[in-house]
């Protein structure tokens, strides 16, 4: 990512704005609880899962960062006293298997933004695609669960998904996404959950072999097409 090749190209004195720091696996990079709204982190390299509370007070899995994401993206807004997030939401983040994290000074960033805006315009544009990735979530949540699962499987296979080697239409699933992983995620009853899951079995989208899942991408976006996505579509709108 161009913002990552700027950084490491910083010279000697810019390290007063910027550090580079180490987490271990489980380990909270971040909570909400304690902002630190004069510093953007950013994932530099490793997959970080984002956490929020249920009805019962437990951490479960809501969103993956990956490479290139921002951790606390309200730090990019200014700071008003109406959109205090730590007051609205709490969350964490948490390392899955070691991570390397940038925290960078906001205002360093956003001055570098300004003198030549062109260099970080992915670093813009993968944030825009985050928050889309969240309305989306959020207006999905109300489908049924087969709905709600595929989308949480099609979010996970993009951001961690890795090729078949024998098919490359064929996306490997890492161990850690487990059922229980994207029952939470698509916040969906466990029950409900496995019942959807033995419906994408059925119809191919989903292919467990021995202890691997693997996801057939393309049968999975058709069917986000046709049976998720119809709904907000412009031709629908328009009629």
């Amino acid at each position: 990512m161009a913002i990552f090749r700027e950084m490491n190209n910083f010279k000697d004195w810019y390290s007063v704005f910027w550090k580079t720091k180490h987490y271990k696996n489980n380990q909270v990079c971040y909570n909400s609880a304690k902002p630190r709204n004069n510093q953007v982190f950013l994932v530099k390299q490793g997959i970080l899962l984002v956490q929020t509370r249920n009805r019962q007070g437990e951490w479960t899995n809501a969103e993956i960062l990956v490479e290139g994401d921002v951790i606390n993206i309200e730090s990019l807004k200014e700071a008003r006293n109406e959109w205090d997030i730590s007051k609205l939401i709490q969350y964490q983040v948490v390392a899955q298997g070691a991570v390397e994290i940038y925290e960078v000074e906001k205002e360093f960033l956003l001055s570098h933004v300004y003198v030549d805006p062109r260099k970080y315009h992915q670093f813009f544009e993968r944030t825009i695609i985050q928050l889309i990735n969240f309305s989306l979530s959020y207006t999905i949540s109300n489908k049924k669960p087969k709905d709600k699962i595929a989308w949480t499987l099609f979010r996970i296979a993009e951001k961690v998904g890795q090729q078949f080697e024998k098919d490359e239409n064929l996306i490997l699933l890492p161990s850690f996404v487990t059922q229980t992983f994207v029952s939470e995620m698509s916040n969906t009853g466990k029950s409900r959950a496995t019942e959807a899951f033995r419906e994408l079995v059925k119809c191919g989208v989903l292919i467990q072999q021995h202890n691997d899942k693997m996801i057939d991408f393309e049968g999975l976006s058709h069917y986000l097409e046709q049976e998720v996505f119809t709904d907000y579509s412009a031709e629908k709108t328009l009629k």
